[in-house]
């Protein structure tokens, strides 16, 4: 085995500088005995004085090759998502990506969620993939028009209203269900009515003869103790984590509305509450 000075000029052209480069010329037996194949990857390591040439392992390749076609998919999956604020479900990644899997990879899908919040939050039947959501939001359309209203929401990049009244009627004109679902439609914000976390018929007619929101309060906070009304909450979690959401009810001033608790409770799950 023998290492060799081999000096060249670039490009045939003795008006180019000439540069010296090593070579360590193996013997054929050797090669055969490593099993090595021209073309063969091999790392090189110092110890000491000692220069030591070793082979890529296939397992070491295949680590390599996984690894970067990992980042690859991550970043697909990270760019079209953002583009998709509202989710996607898998056959829709992998149609918009023309990806040859029919299912994903579940290592790969662990490691995302640790490295960039992927989440994949079930809505009925249907999971869709989408990034963690920690926020949430409230607001009263007393004082407002259905055009004002709108604006506010679409303002605020809002996707999708709660509506937490009891009754969704008012005598305010576009604030009834029919045709304020209709009004959102139009904009791309999606509708939804949990009327078991509005405030009962009998604590809010109290409220409008003895105006004690203390005991108001107290009242409601029974009611949406009762576990079937909670689970609203978690109904309420999972419309949230997909959309950006607002929950919606009639009073201005959140302080003194049923939806302040229905706030109070998404905080005490880490929730991050603001009111528009």
């Amino acid at each position: 085995m023998k290492l060799q000075k081999q000096s060249s000029r670039k490009k045939d052209d003795p008006n180019y500088e000439k540069y010296i480069k090593w070579v360590l010329v193996i013997p054929t037996d050797r090669i055969n005995q490593l099993g090595w194949k021209e073309g063969q990857e091999v790392k090189d390591e110092i110890k000491g004085n000692n220069l030591i040439v070793s082979s890529v392992s296939e397992k070491n390749n295949s680590e390599n090759k996984e690894e970067v076609l990992y980042e690859e998919f991550k970043n697909s999956i990270k760019n079209i998502l953002e583009r998709h604020p509202s989710g996607l479900t898998w056959s829709q990644i992998r149609d918009k990506l023309n990806l040859p899997q029919k299912y994903p990879n579940n290592l790969w899908v662990r490691k995302m969620e640790k490295e960039i919040g992927l989440a994949r939050i079930k809505i009925g039947n249907v999971s869709y993939w989408n990034f963690e959501n920690d926020s949430i939001y409230t607001i009263g359309y007393e004082g407002y028009t259905i055009e004002k209203f709108i604006k506010k929401l679409k303002d605020s990049n809002i996707q999708q209203l709660i509506d937490v009244r009891e009754i969704a009627l008012s005598r305010k004109n576009g604030f009834s269900k029919s045709i304020l679902t209709s009004e959102l439609k139009k904009e791309g914000i999606i509708y939804r009515h949990l009327p078991e976390l509005g405030s009962p018929k009998e604590i809010r007619h109290q409220l409008y003869q003895d105006w004690d929101y203390e005991k108001f309060f107290k009242e409601y906070q029974k009611h949406i103790n009762d576990e079937d009304v909670m689970q609203n909450i978690s109904i309420i979690e999972g419309l949230a984590k997909r959309r950006k959401s607002v929950l919606m009810c009639f009073e201005k001033d959140f302080k003194k509305c049923h939806r302040s608790i229905i706030a109070d409770e998404l905080k005490r799950k880490s929730w991050r509450v603001s009111h528009l």
